[in-house]
């Protein structure tokens, strides 16, 4: 079991027995330089790493009477909605689209006529790229068909907000394209993705050229080591001097950067909340008796529903600014469609794919996957033919992924350690155990205050509207840009708070329902008193949970059933005791680890 291979002392409060503080690892097999987990735990986070939930007491009998099973275990857990929300929960943290801390786009015209909420609005123009991203992955296409579709995605609230071709009677998500001239390269030309990524000033997009190196090539050009020149920044003309001028150190970085760069033209700097209510308070008009208004200034009619993000007469205008062609790395390209294929046939997109997904599941940073098995991936990836869920299989199925700690200290061999559970995982999780899921409603004040903010319904744990998500180790996409691995306090505090809740909702559906229908409680009543059919469904809890397998006679138990018994006899209430007790065991360590 994990506790003897890390040689943890684990007392009866964490459900371990009282001898395990002096219990040595035993000496590893000849040639084992790290521990691996045990079946049932490594099955554990298998699961948990694909799908966000716990396994099920019948997939860990199914896998512990045959190991060999767990590859097409594995191929059938990526069939699964868990496993797509997974691929999604991978992309917005690499592209910092859920944003829900920032204003967002305003509940205007035909937006409002419709009765869309602030958070409709939110969920379907973040969702959009993550739907053309997952879509392509669980059909088990080319990733590179991510980078090179001709099409997009979207519902209804973004086809309104767009104006795409949508077909509203049948509803979902659909694929549409987009009608304003621009090149079509699926993800990259996205609206929400440009409107995430934008441009300021006189960056002339050059923020969003080194957004798609760093983000597809693990090629952060803008880290580059060289020699910063003294130089005033906010004299546009020495700007463009320098960044031409050998000498001073910038064409290193430039000379790249601003050719990719000037593929971006077309796509406005910003498209942000502001601009659409000044457009619609200006009831979306321009005086035109003057004629034309010169390019790049800002155009009413562009802000208002369905929204212009894109300029066809605007993707020359590097030229008039005096910057270098569009090309990638040196090579010409014409547009987005073609920096979409040079993206994909580059050989460092393969390789930072493979650290991606790697990194992801792992829990590590992209740069810290060590080369050799980075390399392997990649060969493997490029083998299947740039099959995403290739990457997940392989990594998922290898010592390196079950490995949790050094037997070796001279050995150099990567080690995943223990794994920390993530906001969305710990959503997942809680709504399979127990069925609750953790809600708030937006606020009600700002909806009558008719001010455009009212959010509706609010999941907790994958929202940063009440900070949990963050609280929890996730990101916000703006302010906190980074996940928290490991066990916080503020992680420990959040998911106290969810036990509870969690544990109360599920105590009480449970003993409302028939024991076959029920989601933990199924060998109790609420009447229930004999300690042996409580230690007995104590017992299934430790498996269900921790998939701890402990007989009722256990010193696990016998901390569980201490609990229990200690709050029966404060509140003669079996249905509190079970509330109590399960509230303790959801918040345990071997909830926050895997």
């Amino acid at each position: 079991m994990l506790a003897s291979w890390l040689g943890l002392a684990l007392g009866p409060a964490c459900g371990g027995d009282d001898t395990a503080s002096s219990t040595q690892p035993p000496d590893p097999p000849a040639g084992q330089t790290v521990a691996l987990l045990g079946d049932a735990e490594y099955l554990l986070r298998v699961s948990m790493a694909l799908r966000g939930i716990r396994p099920s007491a019948a997939e860990l009998d199914a896998y512990l009477a045959d190991p060999n099973t767990l590859p097409a275990t594995v191929d059938a857990w990526m069939t699964t909605p868990e496993f797509e929300a997974t691929v999604q929960d991978l992309f917005a943290e690499l592209l910092l689209l859920r944003t829900d801390t920032t204003f967002q786009l305003p509940v205007k015209g035909i937006l409002a006529d419709k009765g869309y909420t602030q958070g409709d609005v939110y969920t379907s123009t973040t969702q959009a790229p993550l739907e053309l991203i997952s879509s392509i992955v669980m059909a088990d296409e080319p990733y590179a068909n991510v980078f090179t579709a001709d099409y997009t995605l979207t519902d209804a609230v973004v086809a309104d907000i767009y104006g795409l071709d949508y077909d509203f009677d049948l509803g979902g998500w659909q694929e549409s394209h987009w009608t304003d001239g621009r090149p079509q390269s699926g993800l990259l030309s996205d609206s929400e993705v440009w409107r995430r990524w934008v441009s300021n000033a006189a960056n002339y997009h050059r923020g969003r050229a080194n957004f798609i190196s760093r983000t597809f090539l693990c090629e952060d050009i803008g880290a580059r080591d060289i020699a910063q020149p003294a130089l005033d920044l906010n004299d546009p003309a020495l700007v463009a001097a320098a960044v031409a001028d050998p000498a001073m150190g910038c064409p290193a970085c430039h000379d790249t950067l601003d050719p990719l760069a000037a593929v971006f033209w077309g796509y406005k700097e910003q498209l942000k909340r502001n601009a659409v209510e000044t457009a619609y308070a200006a009831e979306c008009t321009w005086d035109y008796s003057n004629g034309e208004p010169p390019r790049g200034v800002y155009k009413p009619e562009h802000f208002c529903y369905p929204l212009r993000f894109y300029d066809i007469t605007e993707q020359g205008r590097w030229e008039d600014e005096g910057l270098k062609p569009p090309a990638w790395y040196g090579k010409p390209v014409e547009d987005m469609t073609d920096l979409g294929i040079h993206l994909v046939a580059d050989s460092r997109f393969d390789l930072c794919t493979a650290r991606t997904v790697f990194a992801y599941l792992n829990q590590v940073e992209r740069l810290d996957v060590p080369l050799d098995i980075a390399l392997d991936l990649q060969a493997e990836f490029r083998a299947s033919g740039q099959s995403l869920k290739t990457l997940f299989r392989s990594v998922v199925l290898s010592d390196h992924f079950r490995s949790v700690t050094r037997l070796d200290p001279e050995s150099t061999d990567f080690v995943a350690g223990l794994l920390p559970i993530r906001p969305e995982q710990v959503d997942r999780s809680i709504v399979d155990l127990t069925g609750f899921t953790w809600v708030a409603n937006g606020d009600d004040a700002k909806c009558h205050e008719g001010v455009n903010l009212c959010w509706n319904t609010v999941n907790l744990s994958q929202s940063d509207l009440y900070g949990f998500r963050s609280l929890m180790g996730g990101v916000d996409g703006f302010t906190v840009t980074h996940p928290t691995r490991g066990t916080t306090p503020t992680k420990v505090l959040a998911l106290a708070k969810l036990a509870a809740e969690a544990s109360g909702w599920v105590v009480d559906q449970d003993f409302a329902l028939d024991p076959a229908e029920r989601k933990l409680l199924t060998l109790v009543e609420a009447t229930t008193a004999d300690e042996a059919s409580i230690r007995a469904q104590l017992s299934a809890m430790h498996w269900r949970l921790y998939v701890e397998d402990v007989p009722p006679d256990s010193p696990a138990v016998d901390a569980s059933y201490a609990l229990f018994t200690a709050v029966l006899a404060r509140t003669g209430d079996p249905t509190e005791s079970w509330k109590t007790t399960l509230t303790g065991m959801l918040q345990d360590p071997r909830m926050l680890l895997y």
